[in-house]
């Protein structure tokens, strides 16, 4: 997870992930460049997480955990003014039901049929759907477990964004491929997606391939995001930062009843809140001893093995399999 989140940092804004490392309650990794969002799911370790990027300028990510609330699917909202109305991501891990006695087994069909959006909707679902068509794969002869997912995608009229017959997956133990990771748009949203493909190059120690997609956006104006920088919280003294605060309000107000003008108003009071923080919040001062453990020599190894993947997945012989396992 280290070396996805390593890649990430320089190559994208948003993280999709399933099967993620988690402690106990839900605890996964912290990273200085990205912010985790997790379905809110108590006493059940969750399947799907998202992380954003902590100072993307384009857009604004936020939870829908009223869309849907789930260990294996999640829902966020982008926001970014190109839109007429915002871009819905669903994350997807189609874990099988642990009653094997269930007729709706996946989550697919447990889930994500239930879920009805509105027609002007614009939806992007993706990830580990653990499902055999020929619409993605024409190796494909005999379909499985895809109606549930082909039905859904067609009331919402997607199209599928994957390049076709590129293998998404490879179990190296079963030495097999396979495409299971999907992607979806609905059509409004589809012509803005670029650039799908699979990035060989980012070996992260799972069978599954990094994926990357571009979704094409223009510039908006927003109000700076507080988390480009980190402040140390712990040493603040907020009864001072209060008193401040109390001081000089009434100037504040008085200040802002002088315009009639909405953004004039916000402007005001983005600057009284930055006035007490600047006084009283002091920046974290990051140290070498706060950097990750990984090293010179762990880059190495891991070109080295991304190397030897590559070569055993176009020709998956014996020694292309020794070569792998002698790393």
């Amino acid at each position: 997870m280290h070396a996805c989140m390593k890649f990430a940092k320089i190559r994208a804004n948003i993280v999709i992930l399933q099967e993620s490392w988690m402690r106990d309650e839900n605890i996964t990794i912290l990273h200085l460049s990205f912010i985790c969002i997790k379905s809110n799911i108590q006493k059940t370790q969750v399947r799907v997480l998202i992380f954003v990027m902590k100072n993307a300028r384009k857009f604004i990510c936020t939870s829908r955990s009223d869309i849907v609330n789930s260990k294996d699917i999640q829902a966020i909202m982008i926001v970014n003014d190109k839109f007429s109305n915002e871009i819905l991501l669903l994350n997807i891990y189609n874990e099988k039901a642990q009653n094997a006695e269930k007729k709706q087994s996946y989550m697919i069909e447990r889930k994500l049929a239930k879920i009805r959006l509105n027609n002007d909707q614009k939806v992007i679902i993706a990830e580990d759907f653990n499902v055999h068509h020929s619409w993605w794969n024409a190796k494909i002869a005999n379909l499985i477990r895809t109606k549930a997912l082909v039905n859904w995608v067609r009331m919402h009229d997607c199209n599928l964004i994957n390049t076709l017959n590129i293998n998404t997956y490879h179990s190296y133990f079963e030495r097999s491929s396979s495409v299971i990771d999907l992607a979806f748009a609905s059509r409004s949203v589809q012509n803005y997606i670029k650039n799908w493909h699979v990035n060989e190059d980012a070996d992260t120690e799972f069978d599954h391939e990094v994926i990357l997609f571009t979704i094409v956006t223009e510039k908006m104006k927003l109000v700076e995001n507080s988390l480009n920088v980190s402040y140390n919280l712990q040493k603040v003294n907020w009864k001072k930062f209060n008193m401040h605060l109390q001081k000089t309000k009434k100037k504040m107000i008085i200040k802002m009843q002088r315009t009639i003008n909405l953004k004039t108003k916000v402007i005001y009071l983005i600057e009284y809140i930055k006035s007490a923080v600047k006084l009283f919040v002091f920046k974290q001062r990051i140290c070498v001893k706060l950097k990750l453990w990984w090293n010179d020599e762990l880059i190495e190894m891991q070109k080295a093995l991304s190397s030897r993947k590559r070569i055993w997945k176009r020709c998956k012989t014996d020694d292309a399999w020794t070569e792998i396992m002698r790393m």
